[in-house]
Formats: C-alpha cells, structure tokens, sequence
C-alpha cells in the first residue's frame, strides 16, 4: 500500500504541476526567450554589474542562452561554476562585458536587435545532458567524443555541458579528459552548467522504490538544467529519459538520445514471471506499470542510437516508434593498435580494466582465480598467471569496495604477488599496461557493450569473457577470444552450462595456448577493433546518423 501511495503521489503532483503551468503559459516563450525588451535591461546592467541581476528564475536561463548563443564571444565565461545566479565570472570580466555593449549599443532600436538575434551570427546549442561527467567511464567516453566530433563539424555549435560535479571546476574536469581520454577539444566552444540537485538521481537517495524515486528526480534535475540554460538541441548521453516529456512540452526543441543499457528491460520482467510469489508478483506489477511510462517517454524522442545489438534490440522493443540505430562507442582503437609481430616481451598477466563497482563482478573474477591457484600443477610456475585490476573510482563507495575486494584476496589465501590494484591511472599507464599483458578479462553479466574489451582486443590482448550482450553479441568471436560463465548468472542452467566452461578453467586453458596460436588470436583481434570500433568510426557515425539527421529534420 505505501509503494502505491508513494508511486501516485509522486505522478500526480509531477503531472498537475506541469499541466498547471503548460495551461497558464506559453511555455516556450517564457524559458526559451529572454522576452520583449530584454536587451534593454541587459545593457543597463552590463553598464553597472554591480546592480542586482534584472532577471528572475523564469528569464536567467534564456539570458544565458541568449548571451552565449547571439552576443558573447568569450562563452566559457557564462559558466555558473560556484555561482548564486551564475554569471559572477562576467561580472569579473570587463573585456567580455565591453564587446557586448558594443555589440547592443551597434543597433538603435529593439527591433533590430531581435533582427540581429535570430539570423546574425547565431550559434547552435547542443545541450549534453550528462550529470555524472567527471566519472570517466566508457559512457563519459562516449559523452566527450560526442562532444569533439559536434564542435568539428560547425563552427558555430556550442556544447552545454549539464553537470553535477559542483566540486570540479571546468579547467579541472577538461585536463581531467585529456588525461583520461586522450581528447583535444575546443574548450572555448564549452560551457558547463552546474546541477544543484544530482543527489536526487543517486540510488543510495532511493532506498525503496528506487526506480520511481530516480525517475523523480530525473525530471527534477531535467527542469533544473532547462531553467539554467535552455539548448536548442538535447542530447541525452547517460540515460535520464523521463524527463524527455518536460524539454518537449518546454522548450519544443529536438531531443538526441544515446542509450548505454534499458532503465528497465523485458528480461527484467521475463525473469519475474519465471518466480511469481507474492513478493515477485507485487514487484512485475510495479515493474510493468513503470515500463509503460517508460513506452511513453520515448514517443519524444526525435533520434535514437545505442551502444549495442543488446541495448539496441531492447529499445526498439520498447519505443517502437524510435527506430533506434547502433552506434558502437568510440574505443580509441587507434591508439591502442601497435602493429606488433611477436609478443614476446608480453607477461602472463590477465587485465581487468573497469570501474571499481560491485556490477563489474571482479569478486566473481577473485574467487575463480582462488580455484584456478587450488586446481593447477604448481610446478609449471614458468605459465601461471597474474592478475592485474586497473580501474577508476568515482566515489567513497567506490573506494570501500576496492577494500573490500583486497580484503578478499587476503581471505582466499592468493598470494599478494598475485594480484596487483591500479587506481585512477592516466590513459597512457593504461596502455602500457595493456602492452605488456596478455589477457584481457571481462566479468560482468550483460555488459550492455564493453569498451574496456574492445581495448583489450585493439592493443593485442586475447579476450576471457561472459557470454552476454555486448562482448558475446559485438565484439568478440572464437578466433579471437574465450567465453565463459558462471552458476551465479541470473539466467544459468544447465544448457549454458554444457556450452560454456566457468572462468576458472579458461585461466588453466591460458597454460595450455603455444606462442602461435596466441599471436594469431592477437592480430585478428587488432583488426577487427580497427575495422569496427575506432573513434573515427563514431566521428563518421555520430555525424550521419545524428548531426546530418538533424539537419533533414530541420529542412
């Protein structure tokens, strides 16, 4: 009964209040535009900053807009980075509030300033909608290329970064991405917007209900970010869809979705009625209710990719009317390829390269390697393999569950020079690491892609993975890698079981593998990660599918 009242209560109030507004404005042009007159206010303030900001909650936003889109030429300065209402760094910049005087004072009436406004010089707003971006993930990956290859291909589009790291400046978190990623952007063309409100879409807010409570605070976080700088174009790269209802309704402008994995899936649900108890039966009817709204989110959306065949075959499952494409995210494949002819100077050493969460399954990955140690012939150290676990943390969690993972090697009796944790290293450790290995390993269950596998194939490795989504489906195949999986999966039984062996015997199959066999799987496994996954790939992807779709659209 309290999930229901929960649940009602919170649509309801999210519904009324919309329709209250959408019936009682124009909604459009209340967040969009600065309104009627607005330059005149502007100019005055610029003349004296000192005075008290001219414009409310309502108008700030579509100021920013306004100023970075027609007027600014200096846009990272509109960044509300440690800022009340978020324009403190023009306030400290008199170069900037200068050229912008010239600019409205260049004209002698409102009319030609609006004139001005809508055809002269204007700039396009790609709003990137990605609250974790300082996370450093394969999906921040996607989030920065995307970024790149939108600014390469005009010069007057602008990309609004909507974050809520409140703590990282811009310098901090675009050194952070050349350090990680290896990314030349145009930082000039950057403008970050701080979100206040990202607690409210972190799971450990939502103890029950949890998927109610982040779409909640999705929409709230949504409606945080249209106040603070509406875009022209939304381009949402981390998965926030319920918020889709309120930037059509508000703003009436093209939303861009790129999907990492289904909020909630058919499997999901499959999987419930395979157990129908009276907890599981109350749990799909929740889960059902909440697909529907989910169906209905993705009626607004204008164009839709995904990362993989996986997420791709879910999605269009679900908002049929999306007709949903695969864009395969950029891997840096490029960089990875060294175009060796021996390996070797590699060590028997199996990478594990993923962030440090509990759904990366590197305890899964422990234990194997603790029966793998139990079963072997110990006199063939000469072949024994090593793990290596490399991998950023974004959080105090995260950092505690690195703890908890050495605390189990020591448990298990590995030896300490076994087993060896890198965190938070640059992009070009990474490689060396990846150089020097030969195993690349992949524990999660339905990886919805694996970027981190698809590195391990592009620098040479030989890939040990599950057999699910994205790494069974994708990217890699019998002449280049090795399957597994283990009791534990949510959908093992016995047929599974036949076909695949568990981890811990493809670690002694790596004993058995010659010198030959090992650099064949390795040189085809270069070549297909070039051929299918290289950030030139998704440049081209990217831009067909959507920069050029917008632009039809747009005709």
């Amino acid at each position: 009964m309290m999930f229901w009242v929960t649940l009602v209560l919170l649509l309801q109030t999210t519904f009324s209040l919309g329709l209250i507004f959408l019936r009682t404005h124009s909604a459009k042009k209340t967040l969009a535009k600065p309104g009627q007159g607005y330059e005149s206010k502007l100019l005055q303030w610029l003349n004296k900053p000192q005075l008290a900001f001219p414009f409310g909650i309502l108008k700030a936003g579509a100021v920013r807009s306004r100023l970075i889109s027609h007027w600014g030429s200096k846009l990272t300065t509109y960044t509300n980075f440690k800022g009340t209402d978020g324009f403190e760094t023009l306030r400290d910049d008199p170069r900037e509030i200068k050229g912008i005087i010239e600019k409205l004072a260049s004209f002698d009436n409102e009319d030609k300033l609006e004139i001005s406004g809508d055809h002269h010089n204007k700039k396009t707003l790609y709003g990137f909608f990605h609250p974790y971006c300082n996370a450093f993930g394969g999906g921040e990956k996607v989030l920065w290329k995307a970024v790149e290859t939108t600014l390469d291909h005009d010069l007057n589009n602008v990309a609004i970064v909507y974050t809520g790291d409140v703590e990282a400046s811009p310098k901090q978190i675009l050194d952070s991405v050349m350090l990680k990623f290896d990314y030349k952007l145009d930082t000039s063309r950057i403008v970050f917007i701080y979100l206040k409100k990202r607690w409210l879409v972190d799971s450990n807010t939502w103890k029950h209900f949890t998927l109610v409570g982040q779409a909640f605070g999705s929409v709230v976080l949504t409606i945080e970010a249209i106040l603070k700088c509406p875009p022209d174009i939304w381009c949402d790269t981390m998965g926030y869809p319920f918020g889709y209802p309120w930037v059509a309704h508000l703003l009436r402008i093209p939303i861009v979705t790129y999907t990492h994995f289904p909020v909630i899936s058919t499997d999901m649900l499959d999987k419930l009625q395979k157990n129908l108890t009276l907890k599981n039966r109350l749990k799909y009817y929740y889960w059902k209710l909440f697909m529907c709204y989910y169906k209905h989110v993705g009626t607004y959306v204008t164009i839709a990719t995904t990362n993989s065949t996986w997420t791709n075959n879910h999605i269009n499952k679900i908002w049929t009317k999306s007709n949903s494409s695969i864009i395969y995210p950029p891997c840096s494949t490029e960089k990875l390829v060294d175009n060796f002819t021996s390996i070797d100077h590699r060590s028997n050493v199996g990478v594990v390269l993923a962030q440090f969460r509990p759904e990366k399954r590197h305890d899964l990955i422990i234990k194997s390697y603790a029966e793998y140690l139990k079963n072997r012939n110990e006199t063939n150290t000469d072949k024994l393999l090593t793990l290596r676990f490399i991998g950023s943390t974004r959080s105090q969690a995260d950092k505690a569950y690195v703890l908890e993972l050495k605390q189990q090697v020591i448990k298990l009796d590995i030896p300490i020079d076994n087993i060896e944790f890198i965190i938070d290293c640059s992009y070009t450790e990474v490689k060396e690491h990846l150089f020097n290995s030969t195993y690349g390993i992949n524990g999660m269950w339905n990886e919805h892609f694996g970027i981190a596998v698809v590195e391990y194939i592009a620098a040479g490795l030989i890939a040990l993975v599950h057999a699910s989504a994205g790494p069974y489906l994708d990217i890699v195949d019998k002449d280049i890698g090795y399957f597994f999986v283990d009791p534990s999966d949510p959908d093992y039984n016995k047929e599974r079981g036949e076909q695949f062996p568990t981890l811990d015997k493809l670690f002694e199959l790596t004993e058995t593998l010659d010198t030959d066999s090992k650099l064949t799987k390795s040189k085809l496994g270069e070549k297909k990660a070039l051929d299918k996954f290289s950030d030139e790939k998704f440049d081209v992807s990217w831009t067909d599918i959507v920069l050029h779709g917008l632009e039809k659209k747009d005709q």
